[in-house]
């Protein structure tokens, strides 16, 4: 039912809406329809949930089976004038829900960071209003470094407790890295209906992966729906804080518009993230080159692509949409690739929301929470034991153990299957185990890029680069254009900020190697808090604005002792940090990602992994549920 806009509610619409339900969850809906749960035991069970798979592996026959229930059922719901109250089960009957979504039994465990966030309970919902500040506030002010989406989340959830604060943000819009990268074919890679705010869905994506410009106008209307933008100053650049003992004041440094300001402020929250500072590769005669040449987050408004000869160095996450994208534009493309992605197969990567499902999310009470659900589940931390290294496996450098070993065969056996040019295999199979770097969503746009006439990929090492284009294998490549699609300074946190804690440079003290505390407090930096920090990017599970809200939640948390108690002065402790830094270090060492065969952009000049998280989710929501005084000095 495509393109068939369904603009009010009648049984054909009903019916045709249902076509385009995920079954699982539409028999999940129906126990607040009906305000029993025992429907379910009339119902087919799904098989189990895969990341990708939302219909359960329900057949055919099970679908029109649970349809036939269902649009009577929904008929009269919608239908009857008499005004019906949406049924809310109790915790044990909401887990066994879950289950049945699921397929599986969904750990106890798990329970309560679930119906955290399912959300379901009207007491629990999100209200768009500013609490009464009940506390003597006039004399603290925090601020916000950045407009991205942790910055606006930050600032929501401030906003909330009516505590005063400032957001400083380098850009003259909001949205972060949805904002600074609009080269084509950029979208998220995480399903559009988790990679949203738990308590602001949109029902209105217009496909399973938006792209840049529909995401970044969601922050937008995010930032405008809670009146963020009195408290924001745009284009304004931090260039260094430092900490006042004496006064327990940070004093700012900042570049607005060209001009030098310094205000001070009780407490600063770092929201730049990982992702914000292009890394340019070190090349020989990079600035030799005469043609044009950018990073992919630095994408030029003027067309510098069609009719020209163009390469594209490097095979992540951004070049793996940039490729396909701009092949059909230019007169030849080469990429330069140090190493093949993995890629998982999922045919919804490109392809639109059906209205239908449009419908269903913005109308049938608790669909959208549970599809929200069904996404989250498989994708949480059901991947997480594969992701480490048996030390008796003996399946070679190119899998870590037998579960990794299945999952390399699976995604081997999809990618020779879009292969007509067999002379691709050695350059675009991997040779290192599955999930060692960022898994991109296939579906199968990238391989039939590389497979375009016009197309070619090159693997050998760059060597320099000349005035007329790139020298590589002792070969002269001429080039119009040259993109460096290269990826960030993840290692270099906080940069180009020059932070003084009052214990010296923090970028001097820690480098490209930073310890911290969950990601979120540093022993070096007093009244001090960061979001996305050391250790937190997530790569085998969940998403990133889930990570965010946990560390939002604890820093809110932190705010509200530290008000309640008129605390002036707060660090959190050396041996917090140290025992923290030990565990962190000790489980990463046993992961996928510090495989010897693995470089990648999660780890810093020394090899060692600094950006990414190894912890189940569930121990992510737990340790930063509440904040603990005892850890900190105050």
């Amino acid at each position: 039912m495509h393109n068939q806009k369904i603009v009010e509610i009648n049984k054909n619409n009903i019916s045709l809406a249902i076509k385009s339900a995920s079954f699982p969850v539409l028999a999940a809906t129906l126990v607040h329809v009906v305000g029993d749960i025992k429907i379910l035991d009339d119902l087919p069970k799904p098989r189990m949930a895969m990341l990708g798979e939302i219909q359960g592996y329900f057949t055919e026959q099970d679908k029109q089976l649970i349809k036939s229930i269902a649009l009577p059922l929904l008929e009269k719901y919608f239908l009857d004038t008499e005004l019906k109250d949406f049924y809310i089960p109790s915790d044990d009957e909401m887990h066994k829900i879950m289950n049945y979504v699921v397929g599986a039994e969904v750990s106890e465990d798990y329970v309560p960071m679930m119906l955290d966030e399912l959300n379901l309970r009207p007491s629990k919902r999100i209200k768009n209003t500013v609490a009464p500040n009940k506390r003597d506030m006039k004399d603290f002010s925090a601020l916000i470094i950045g407009a991205g989406m942790s910055g606006i989340l930050m600032g929501i959830k401030l906003a909330e407790k009516g505590i005063p604060f400032k957001i400083y943000e380098k850009n003259s819009s909001v949205g972060g890295t949805w904002a600074d990268n609009t080269y084509p074919g950029c979208r998220v890679d995480i399903a559009n209906h988790f990679y949203s705010y738990s308590f602001e869905e949109n029902h209105q994506w217009s496909q399973y992966f938006s792209q840049q410009p529909e995401l970044e106008q969601y922050f937008q209307t995010c930032f405008d729906k809670y009146d963020l933008a009195e408290v924001t100053q745009f284009n304004t650049k931090v260039s260094a804080m430092t900490f006042d003992d004496s006064s327990n004041l940070w004093n700012i440094q900042s570049i607005n518009n060209g001009s030098e300001e310094s205000e001070e402020f009780n407490l600063v929250i770092s929201c730049v993230g990982q992702l914000n500072q292009p890394k340019i590769p070190e090349i020989n005669g990079l600035e030799l080159f005469g043609g044009n040449i950018f990073h992919s987050a630095r994408w030029p408004k003027d067309d510098q692509i069609t009719g020209k000869k163009v390469a594209v160095i490097g095979s992540g996450a951004s070049a793996f949409q940039i490729v396909p994208s701009i092949a059909d534009q230019c007169d030849e493309l080469t990429v330069f690739q140090r190493s093949a992605p993995w890629m998982f197969p999922n045919p919804d990567y490109h392809r639109d929301v059906e209205d239908g499902k449009k419908w269903l999310l913005e109308n049938l009470p608790g669909y959208s929470r549970w599809y929200r659900f069904l996404l989250f589940w498989p994708g949480s931390d059901q991947l997480l034991d594969s992701l480490f290294i048996d030390p008796e496996w003996q399946g070679g450098e190119t899998s870590i153990n037998e579960t990794n070993d299945q999952m390399r065969q699976i995604f081997t056996d999809a990618m020779l299957g879009q292969l007509r040019d067999k002379s691709l295999i050695p350059k675009v199979i991997p040779n290192y185990p599955p999930f060692g770097k960022r898994m991109l969503q296939d579906n199968g746009a990238w391989l039939q890029s590389l497979q375009k006439d016009n197309v070619r990929i090159c693997t050998h090492a760059i060597k320099a680069l000349t005035h007329g284009g790139i020298l590589s294998n002792d070969e002269l490549h001429e080039f119009d254009t040259i993109i460096l699609a290269t990826g960030f300074k993840a290692q270099e946190f906080f940069t180009p900020i020059c932070i003084n804690g009052g214990d010296g440079f923090f970028h001097d003290q820690y480098g490209d190697s930073p310890q911290s505390y969950l990601g979120i407090a540093f022993d070096t930096l007093p009244n001090f808090f960061s979001t996305y920090g050391p250790g937190t990017n997530l790569a085998h599970a969940g998403s990133i604005i889930f990570n965010s809200e946990c560390q939002v939640k604890y820093i809110c948390s932190a705010i509200d002792y530290i008000l309640e108690n008129n605390i002036k002065h707060l660090k959190v402790k050396q041996d917090v940090v140290a025992s923290y830094q030990e565990k962190l270090e000790a489980r990463l060492n046993q992961m996928v990602w510090q495989h010897p065969n693995v470089s990648s952009w999660y780890q810093n000049s020394k090899g060692k992994v600094v950006t990414t998280s190894p912890w189940r989710l569930i121990e992510y929501w737990k340790w930063t549920k509440k904040f603990e005084a005892s850890d900190y000095e105050l």
